[in-house]
């Protein structure tokens, strides 16, 4: 009886929120939707190596839906804004981005966003 309820406990579970791709009660979840849903500004240093990439700031968004976050490099004690270190890919390119979340200003600024398969000059 007890196995009975457990396995209809995860049924619900997964029909509730298996479904989605990033649930927004992970860390991970929690920070993509941030970055998501908040003004996003871009440094010169981003700017600069979007347009060395080929990237237009509109395909930021799509990016951003296959990124992962990498805490192992993301300095999220940082105050009073962390910077979170996130990998994706586009058109063939492995892509590392790195955000600094400012959740008191609802802002989020592209720090820098560099590929493997080129390098740019952006200082």
């Amino acid at each position: 009886m007890y196995l009975l309820g457990v396995g209809l406990g995860l049924i619900l579970v997964w029909i509730f929120f298996g479904q989605g791709d990033r649930p927004s009660w992970t860390p991970e979840g929690r920070v993509l939707l941030t970055i998501d849903s908040s003004q996003q500004i871009f440094s010169e240093r981003a700017l600069c190596q979007l347009n060395c990439l080929e990237i237009l700031e509109k395909d930021i968004e799509q990016i951003q839906d296959l990124a992962q976050v990498n805490f192992k490099e993301s300095n999220t004690r940082k105050e009073p804004c962390p910077v979170y270190h996130l990998r994706s890919s586009y058109k063939e390119q492995d892509l590392k981005l790195i955000w600094e979340v400012c959740k008191e200003e609802e802002r989020v600024e592209l720090l820098s966003i560099n590929s493997t398969a080129k390098s740019c000059d952006c200082g």
